[in-house]
């Protein structure tokens, strides 16, 4: 029996449908503010303000929420792209971030969150991995117990 711990599905829809809807609404605002900006004096960098206020309307606003709207796809894909897939069996375990999956079978001395990076700790104590991840604290914990690792809650004392 497999043990996935993933971002839930609501929220990895909601990133693809949010982080665009957000952007579009930024570079709307963003295009909206940019003549009244260009005109304080105490700007340092009107350029490229001056220069989105120019654009006629309303090419103007439809720039800036598709500019803002590609924006929040491509923050949504990095986003995809950087979570961290755990799966947990009682032989193996699979990490997966990056569009790359590596796998451990070694014997583990320890498994633990050390802030927000999953450590692997060898039975002869070595670091095998710590891969940095968003994960859910309770979930990956209850992965590992339920295969029969030696979780802990805290890092371990260093020998």
């Amino acid at each position: 029996m497999d043990t996935i711990v993933d971002e839930p599905q609501w929220l990895r829809t909601a990133s693809w449908f949010g982080c665009p809807l957000a952007g579009a609404a930024l570079g709307w605002f963003l295009q909206s503010i940019s003549g009244w900006v260009a005109s304080l004096s105490w700007i340092p960098f009107k350029g490229p303000f001056k220069l989105v206020s120019e654009i006629p309307q309303p090419w103007g606003t439809v720039t800036g929420i598709g500019v803002g709207l590609a924006a929040g796809l491509l923050f949504a894909a990095v986003w995809a792209h950087e979570r961290l897939i755990v799966k947990v069996t009682p032989t193996r375990i699979t990490l997966t971030t990056k569009g790359r999956s590596r796998a451990y079978e070694a014997e583990l001395e320890a498994v633990f969150l050390d802030g927000k990076e999953l450590v692997l700790l060898a039975a002869d104590g070595r670091e095998l991995v710590r891969q940095k991840g968003d994960v859910d604290r309770k979930a990956v914990a209850k992965a590992f117990l339920d295969h029969g690792y030696p979780w802990h809650d805290e890092p371990p004392a260093v020998k």
